[in-house]
């Protein structure tokens, strides 16, 4: 397996007797999670690298409904937990703290390899699978960042309870924003959510549960954030009614933001095709990308569901392409 580069080796230089594994998974959620688990059962040595903690947006999730298997809601913890010692029960080595800054293809034919370029280290790779994320978009209204983490928030499961009797806004319509609301129902006295259009496009079956809390939940419809206000913490937002092009500040103790993801590509940007939004562009079917050798899978791809079953259906495919990609190469398969 690798080993760290010694002190002796010029900083980020690839070390001459460090193993080439056959696969490398960039990002530990749900797609490299299952991506891991399908490469080390065939018996392909398999590194996964994560620049945070294995589970990506799954972690900041409280409850997993809709993941196959489960008749009970399972903590987003919980799952990336399972999905982490499952793939390392079939021996992938999973290394945390390692952020790739570049990607860069290498050698020829038979020789041919990935090199993954770290802040002080290399990796090299036969094939690899970037399921890298995203992260969840930031609104850029003034005061944002100033306040984040003083009433700012963008992870319910995190912050919620620290909103116990308090009223809160939720600014987004979609999945994740009313499943988050519905957790921070637990704890607040009232949720306000912001819509910028007419209506949510959440699924039914979460509105009707968000509803049945009655007065509890107020909507505010064709309506943007302008500014949050507070001077040591969140005490209210700057709202403009669009239809009436009116402004008013309406308090709050807090607010939560779900307006959508960018993907973690900033660094593969001379490297891949992406999309003008950063995300990668791959086959629909094999998800292979720009660059022969390189498969992409989860919510980093273009044209994806960003679902949690979706994002394991991504990883099992980008494996067992690599492995077919691997066999045809002729590649040594590691016995392990």
């Amino acid at each position: 397996m690798a080993d760290k580069t010694p002190p002796s080796q010029p900083a980020g230089e690839v070390d001459p007797t460090q193993e080439t594994y056959d696969i490398i998974i960039v990002g530990a959620g749900i797609a490299g999670l299952s991506a891991a688990i399908y490469t080390t059962r065939e018996r392909l040595s398999t590194l996964v690298l994560e620049r945070q903690l294995p589970g990506g947006q799954i972690l900041l999730t409280a409850r997993v409904e809709n993941y196959p298997g489960f008749p009970e809601p399972i903590n987003g913890m919980e799952l990336a937990d399972r999905l982490t010692q499952q793939a390392k029960r079939f021996g992938a080595r999973i290394e945390t703290g390692a952020e790739i800054v570049r990607v860069e293809p290498a050698g020829e034919g038979a020789e041919r390899h990935i090199v993954l370029h770290g802040k002080d280290r290399r990796f090299r790779g036969r094939a690899v699978i970037l399921s890298v994320g995203s992260e969840y978009r930031r609104l850029g209204a003034p005061g944002e960042k100033r306040l984040m983490g003083y009433g700012v928030s963008y992870c319910a499961t995190c912050d919620a309870p620290f909103y116990r009797d308090k009223h809160v806004m939720v600014v987004g319509g979609g999945d994740t924003a009313v499943d988050e609301g519905i957790h921070i129902l637990d704890f607040a006295k009232r949720v306000t959510f912001v819509l910028r259009g007419q209506e949510f496009r959440a699924e039914r079956i979460l509105l009707d549960e968000l509803f049945s809390h009655g007065d509890r939940v107020t909507v505010l419809a064709n309506t943007t954030v302008e500014e949050i206000i507070g001077e040591k913490r969140v005490e209210g937002l700057v709202l403009r009614d669009v239809a009436a092009d009116r402004k008013y500040l309406y308090e709050c103790d807090g607010v939560f933001v779900f307006i959508g993801l960018d993907p973690n590509t900033a660094f593969l940007k001379d490297t891949l095709t992406l999309t003008e939004g950063g995300f990668i562009r791959t086959d629909a079917c094999r998800l292979t990308t720009s660059v022969p050798g390189i498969w992409a899978a989860g919510d980093v791809r273009a044209d994806t569901l960003k679902q949690a079953a979706t994002a394991a259906a991504d990883g099992v495919t980008a494996a067992l392409n690599a492995k077919q990609y691997l066999r045809g190469k002729g590649a040594h398969m590691a016995r392990t």
